[in-house]
């Protein structure tokens, strides 16, 4: 298996759409079946057990796509909000670390969306303009799905929620192209009607259809809740062939991919991002306690803050009031009992 690329920063791309390299498009034209195989080799992967070689199968079909067609690449502004949860667990915690990429136990990543065991990625949610969507809710939801159980959920669960803001131009894939997000998302709409008719100008009627199937396919599986790791499996391929085309061929960075919710039904937006984007990108700014009670009978939780709200300095923070709960007869007050909640 191929290292792990190490990215540089900054690096920068076009906004809305990257044109193939040397502008192949009399290539993709003529050479569709070409690319159709290579994209049927990665359907088949998704229905076939994962190991190493089937994993490099895959990245190799995306890379060799990747190289031949446009992606719709668009940077995240300066100013940009990024929400991440993590749940308490009956900790509290007080420093960036611990609420950003896993770096203390490796060891406990297991396989997720984009990220192969042992990875730390680092996965957040974007604010939308769309009243569906809370961004508290949106980023709880993504990092405890219990609270979606229906056979045993949860009686009580806190989070601690960070919201971090983007320092820079922060480049980043789209495989936002589920129609139900798009409606609900005008920005993005726009964006994304704009770079197809770019594709339909530059490209045969049968090469840009194959274009948007392409996106559309890892688009639809980015989205969908995964029930077997074969899709993980090749979500992952996914995010290394965009990792190592760029260094690779192009000596840029593309750190990262932003991608409709299965956790909101496809309504909120979704981010995830190598631990380097992130040192370079992000910075913490505010936390907070949030709390979820399902009381007893029901099926819907009643959510609410349970801390302060604390501005980060240095990394670091400090929750001096939380507000306590009874759970199986016994007060959980994180050990602040001399510090009464108001």
């Amino acid at each position: 298996m191929k290292r792990i690329i190490e990215m540089k920063f900054p690096a920068m791309v076009n906004n809305y759409g990257e044109t193939p390299k040397d502008l192949q498009l009399s290539w993709v034209n003529d050479n569709l079946s070409s690319l159709q195989k290579k994209l049927e080799t990665v359907k088949r992967l998704l229905t076939q057990p994962v190991d190493n070689a089937r994993f490099n199968e895959a990245i190799n079909a995306i890379y060799f796509i990747i190289d031949k067609l446009p992606l719709m690449v668009t940077r995240l502004n300066v100013g940009t909000h990024i929400f991440r949860a993590r749940p308490n667990y009956g900790k509290l915690y007080s420093k960036k670390q611990d609420i950003s990429y896993n770096i203390e136990n490796v060891d406990k990543i297991s396989a997720g969306r984009f990220n192969r065991p042992l990875e730390p990625l680092f996965y957040g949610s974007l604010r939308v303009n769309n009243p569906k969507i809370d961004p508290v809710l949106h980023c709880s939801l993504e990092a405890c799905k219990q609270l979606k159980d229906q056979i045993n959920p949860p009686a009580i669960q806190d989070l601690t929620i960070g919201c971090w803001i983007n320092k820079g131009l922060l480049p980043v894939i789209n495989l936002s192209f589920d129609e139900k997000h798009l409606a609900g998302n005008a920005d993005l709409r726009q964006a994304t009607d704009n770079f197809k008719a770019k594709t339909d100008k530059f490209f045969s009627p049968a090469a840009s259809k194959f274009i948007f199937k392409f996106m559309e396919f890892f688009s639809e599986l980015a989205c969908s809740v995964n029930k077997d790791e074969s899709s993980y499996f090749i979500m992952n391929a996914y995010l290394f062939a965009i990792r190592y085309y760029y260094a690779n061929e192009r000596n840029t960075a593309i750190p990262g991919v932003i991608y409709p919710s299965a956790m909101t039904d496809n309504h909120g937006l979704n981010m995830v991002l190598v631990p380097q984007a992130v040192d370079y990108f992000l910075e913490l700014q505010y936390v907070y306690m949030q709390r979820f009670f399902l009381p007893k009978g029901s099926k819907t939780y009643i959510s609410y803050p349970c801390s302060e709200l604390i501005k980060v300095a240095d990394e670091k923070f400090n929750f001096a009031r939380v507000r306590p709960y009874i759970l199986n007869g016994e007060v959980v007050d994180y050990g602040l009992t001399h510090n009464k909640y108001n």
